[in-house]
Parts: C-alpha cells; structure tokens; sequence
C-alpha cells in the first residue's frame, strides 16, 4: 500500500510542473517535479532544477542528494542504475518504476501511485554508467580530436 502523506519526486523533461513529462532517465533528467501529497490530494508542486544531470560521473548518487534534500521519501517513474538504486535504498527512499504507458505526464503518474499500479523497485533496472561518457568514436581521431579535418576538404 502507497502512503498518502508523501513527497514524491518524478525525474522529468521540462519544468512544466503537473503537466511536465516524465522521463526514465533518472541520475541525468533535467529537472525533477516535487509533489507533495497530503491524504492522497496533491497539496504542493514544485520543480528543482538537476545538477547532477551534467556531472561526468556519479550522477545518481548526485540526484539521489538533490532530492533527498528536497524532502522526497518517495521517487517515481525511472530506470535506476546501480549507484542510484543503492543510494535510494540506503537513504531510505521508496523507489517506484515506469508504467507501461508512453509519453506520460507528471499528474498522470501521481494519480498512478495513488491507485498503487506502479511496481516497487529494490534493484537496479538499468546499466550503470549510461550517462555521458568519453567514447572513444570509431573514426580516425578515435574520439580525441586528432582526425584533424582529414577527408573533409582542404584546410
């Protein structure tokens, strides 16, 4: 059974508020719409921005401070990686995935954890390190800028 006296942060594209899409991408969304539920009604909405979407690693653990700081026991709607999902838990924060319904929006998924219709995460449910990595690129450069122009006309 889901609680009714929760804040509830959801990972989301925009910062359009209950209207904002959700995304899946958790440690690296670019904003994260605050909820706060009082009896099972919505009370508050808020949006904070995420730092930790840019940061070359460790980004989950990064979210995980931002929204445990913002006062969120419960977080909704993702993937969670390894470090993610391991600092959620050990934060004490309850993890709830992704329903099977594209391009949903923050209210819709609120109202989704309020029938209790979305699964309970205690694992991983994504690779770790999916974020922005240093690929090493397949052309001649391998990645380190040293192609040098090569093929592209006379420099």
């Amino acid at each position: 059974m889901v609680e009714k006296n929760v804040k509830i942060a959801i990972p989301t594209t925009t910062s359009d508020g209950l209207n904002a899409q959700v995304t899946r991408r958790f440690g690296r969304c670019p904003f994260f719409t605050i909820i706060s539920i009082k009896n099972g009604e919505i009370n508050e909405v808020n949006v904070v921005e995420n730092s930790a979407s840019k940061a070359m690693g460790g980004a989950g653990p990064l979210a995980v401070q931002l929204v445990v700081g913002a006062g969120a026991t419960v977080v909704a709607g993702a993937d969670y990686g390894p470090n993610a999902i391991g600092a959620l838990n050990q934060g004490g924060v309850s993890s709830y995935g992704y329903p099977n319904e594209p391009n949903i929006a923050v209210k819709a998924l609120v109202e989704l954890y309020l029938q209790d219709k979305l699964p309970l995460i205690t694992a991983q449910t994504s690779a770790g390190h999916v974020g922005t990595g240093r690929g090493q690129g397949m052309g001649r450069g391998q990645g380190r800028g040293q192609g040098r122009g090569q093929g592209r006309g006379n420099f």
